[in-house]
């Protein structure tokens, strides 16, 4: 629960002095903070049931494509399917480079 300064009003910040836990405002007020155990755990409790709900574990392999699948054979394993994208490596004059990547072997190569 986030408590205010009774004096100024602002956010009174949660620190450790002593061993002992205590609100503390800018303006230099003081407060012992009382913590019981039982809401403690339970907010501790709390917190790690919502972090579980929310945790998604990606993989490398898992990860969603952004680009478009083309027909195109790989030179590693000769899949026939890629993603591709392109980027201006050269000037601006120059053509962009094409980057394909194999969508069952992750291979990456490029072509000018």
């Amino acid at each position: 629960m986030v408590k205010f300064c009774p004096e100024c009003s602002n956010i009174l910040r949660r620190t450790k002095i002593d061993g002992k836990y205590v609100l503390i405002c800018r303006c230099g007020f003081k407060e012992e903070e009382i913590i019981d155990d039982k809401d403690l755990s339970r907010q501790i409790e709390r917190k790690k049931s919502a972090l579980k709900k929310n945790l998604i574990i990606v993989k490398e392999e898992d990860k969603i494509s952004v680009h478009p699948v083309v027909s195109k054979i790989c030179p590693k394993c000769n899949n026939k399917e890629a993603e591709a994208w392109q980027e201006q490596t050269r000037s601006a004059d120059e053509p962009s480079t094409s980057f394909f990547k194999c969508t069952k072997c992750k291979h990456t190569w490029r072509e000018y």
